[in-house]
């Protein structure tokens, strides 16, 4: 590729040196023009050299992060030829899942039988499919002439880069309903029990986490032992809650702000499910995988991490086609980015409620607001 600004300046120096030729000293003249010539054939083929003796490579530390974590990003160049090359300049590239602060441009020259290397490290601020790569990789010849690129067998590569998983502060009131709705409403009066594995009438327990339902806390075991103990949910299950991921993105027009809310959202719902899973109460989660919408069982701590990796493919839409699932009843909590009259009208006359990031101009009792307060989420009236 030629390079017209300095095409031009070079075709002026030789234009000078023809008047030096004819007006003042022709001798002088002549071999002003014969060295601007043989300057530029140099450069020129020494450019073209370069771009054949000189192999790159894109070398990548991990390409699965959780967000926080850093991938270090590395091109390579080698020069197999013996003169040094001309110049090499590329240009480096993120997508807005990333941050770094190194620079993205790069301008050297490596000496023959030599290598280079360039590392720059990213940052995964925002969970999905992030793509980190080479924009362009050329050399120049030392006039500046022309470019002309220098072949990259990968010149992009996708990391995958998983959302958080917060905790949930266990006095938080969603939460606590939640898990009170989704228990039995049991008590030790009661004359109905659970029944073990093993078919008989009883319990077993586990020591109280934060998060459990109090429905669930055996106090008389609780009162022997002096800590809280609960029953463990075995051969039978509570109401199963269902959790929907609004599939339509935040509205905001600061690119960071949209990527911050809709963050939220998939955060907070995955803040909720474990806490289902680590009290053992049966849960499942309704999401727009594509052009279908999926319905995932989660009951452990396991399954809510395979969710939190497949979440990467999730991406929320800029419209608000075909956002919400049919046919919804029961328990269940709508995560939004968009609260607008969609989402009012879906929740209005039921008892669904809605989880909404961060803000919302709809005011119900149904819809509570959500924020990130250091490790955990809170959810607010």
């Amino acid at each position: 590729m030629i390079n017209i600004k300095s095409l031009i300046s070079y075709l002026l120096m030789i234009g000078l040196a023809v008047l030096y030729t004819l007006f003042l000293e022709p001798a002088g003249g002549c071999y002003l023009i014969i060295a601007l010539t043989a300057a530029a054939l140099i450069s020129v083929a020494a450019c073209a050299r370069s771009s054949h003796s000189l192999k790159a490579s894109l070398d990548v530390s991990g390409d699965i992060l959780s967000r926080g974590d850093t991938s270090v990003i590395s091109l390579v160049i080698t020069n197999n030829g013996i003169l040094p090359s001309t110049f090499v300049n590329a240009e480096m590239f993120s997508s807005y899942h990333f941050t770094c602060d190194a620079p993205m441009t790069v301008h050297t020259c490596v000496f023959g039988k030599s290598t280079v290397r360039f590392t720059a490290e990213h940052r995964a601020e925002f969970f999905g499919k992030g793509k980190i790569g080479i924009s362009s990789l050329y050399v120049t010849d030392f006039l500046g002439l022309c470019r002309m690129k220098i072949e990259l067998p990968k010149a992009m590569t996708e990391i995958k880069v998983c959302p958080d998983i917060p905790g949930v502060n266990s006095r938080e009131g969603l939460a606590r309903s939640l898990t009170d709705a989704a228990a039995f409403d049991e008590s030790e009066e009661t004359t109905q029990s659970l029944y073990a594995v093993n078919g008989t009438p009883g319990y077993e327990h586990r020591k109280y986490e934060p998060g459990d339902s109090l429905k669930l806390i055996n106090w008389k075991l609780s009162a022997k032992r002096g800590e809280f103990y609960v029953r463990r949910l075995e051969g039978a299950s509570g109401a199963e809650q269902t959790f929907i991921l609004d599939k339509a993105g935040s509205r905001s027009t600061d690119p960071y702000v949209m990527h911050s809310e809709e963050q939220l959202v998939v955060e907070g719902m995955l803040a909720l499910l474990m806490q289902f899973a680590k009290t053992e109460l049966p849960s499942k989660v309704m999401i727009k995988l594509g052009d279908t919408w999926e319905t995932i069982p989660v009951v452990t701590t396991e399954d809510v991490g395979d969710l939190r990796y497949r979440l990467t493919d999730f991406t929320f839409s800029p419209d608000g086609v075909a956002r919400l699932p049919h046919g919804v009843e029961g328990h269940t909590v709508v995560f939004t980015a968009r609260c607008d009259n969609v989402i009012s009208d879906f929740v209005s006359g039921t008892d669904i409620r809605c989880a909404v990031a961060p803000s919302s101009d709809i005011r119900t009792e149904n819809i509570w607001l959500m924020a990130r307060d250091d490790d955990d989420i809170r959810f607010i009236r």
